[in-house]
């Protein structure tokens, strides 16, 4: 299948009426060549709170109807709403813009010059800048990796540490390195986000898809974009919710780690690594408990509150998920035989 070559801008919202506004201007403002062909498409994920009206009417008002389309996913989840946009963008390259980030007016230059002249990069990304809407929280910046801003390598080019992944906020997805899955049936084991809930991993989950068919990750800081942080994400229980709801996907990983590390992962090997990793994980939370009686005084009230998050939300991930783990390996070792 031969896709066009341009870029679309995919943005996948749910009740972002209040979010939207600035999104959008900043890609209404973005410069262009005329080598770059580019559209935006709005993904409305069952809003409630006349998204689609808000954004037509935006789109209109700056004259951006010839190159936009609004469109309704009525099944709620993060994941039907990228799933719809896969399927309604017409170019090479899926830019997701969360309807929270404001693009910087270069970002579409300084990546289709590396786009461009790679042909191995599968995903690309960039660089979130946080801006708070009232003052930054104390505790944010020891924290701050879990709200996709930040730094994502420690250099520009492809990724080559041992925990590679991209948020997918402001990141370049290859179109066709998707479809080669979802043209076969495939069907992501990661849900995303669906309305208020937390669930994350879906980006992470594109990421090893694109890695296992031989496509790299890349970063590039001069992709820069701001990451609007409301005062409603910025309190503590909004974070611990969020490692919460990024620890409640951490078993249905293994699907992927035997592909990952052997040459012909059989459901022994599946079975074997989930089962270690299980018992692994539920160790640490006994251990995690004892460490919190016996050495209370090194443990500050932030860490005790994130383990007490994290560790029982990822033993239940393990003791709830093997079923649905192992089909999900057996249809990627089908796919990728």
């Amino acid at each position: 299948m031969s896709l066009p070559n341009g870029i679309s801008i995919v943005i996948c919202t749910y009740n972002g009426v209040k979010r939207l506004g600035p999104t959008l201007h900043a890609i209404f403002a973005l410069k262009n060549l005329p080598s770059i062909n580019w559209e935006l498409i709005v993904i409305d994920n069952a809003s409630t709170d006349d998204t689609s009206s808000f954004c037509i009417e935006l789109i209109k008002k700056n004259n951006f109807e010839n190159k936009s389309k609004v469109i309704l996913e009525s099944q709620a989840g993060c994941n039907h709403a990228r799933m719809r946009g896969l399927l309604e963008a017409q170019y090479k390259w899926l830019l997701f813009c969360d309807d929270d980030n404001h693009l910087f007016d270069d970002y579409l230059v300084n990546a289709w010059k590396i786009l461009e002249n790679n042909d191995k990069i599968g995903v690309l990304g960039g660089y979130g800048i946080p801006l708070f809407e009232s003052e930054k929280p104390e505790w944010f910046d020891q924290y701050s990796k879990s709200f996709a801003v930040g730094p994502q390598s420690n250099q520009n080019g492809k990724i080559n540490s041992q925990k590679r992944k991209l948020y997918s906020a402001g990141s370049f997805f290859r179109k066709e390195a998707l479809l080669f899955y979802y043209d076969k049936g495939f069907n992501a084991i990661m849900e995303g986000p669906k309305g208020d809930e937390l669930t994350r991993g879906e980006d992470t989950e594109w990421c090893i898809m694109l890695e296992l068919i031989g496509y790299e990750l890349w970063f590039e800081s001069s992709l820069k974009f701001n990451h609007f942080m409301s005062d409603g994400r910025m309190t503590w229980q909004y974070y611990l919710k969020l490692k919460k709801g990024i620890a409640s996907g951490k078993a249905k990983f293994e699907a992927y780690k035997p592909l990952i590390k052997l040459n012909k992962p059989n459901h022994l090997s599946f079975i074997r690594n989930y089962l270690y990793q299980s018992v692994l994980f539920h160790f640490l939370w006994i251990q995690f408990e004892i460490k919190k009686i016996l050495l209370k005084k090194y443990y500050s009230q932030e860490d005790v509150e994130i383990g007490n998050s994290i560790h029982p939300t990822v033993a239940k991930s393990y003791r709830e998920n093997f079923y649905k783990t192992f089909i999900h390996f057996k249809q990627l070792r089908f796919i990728l035989k």
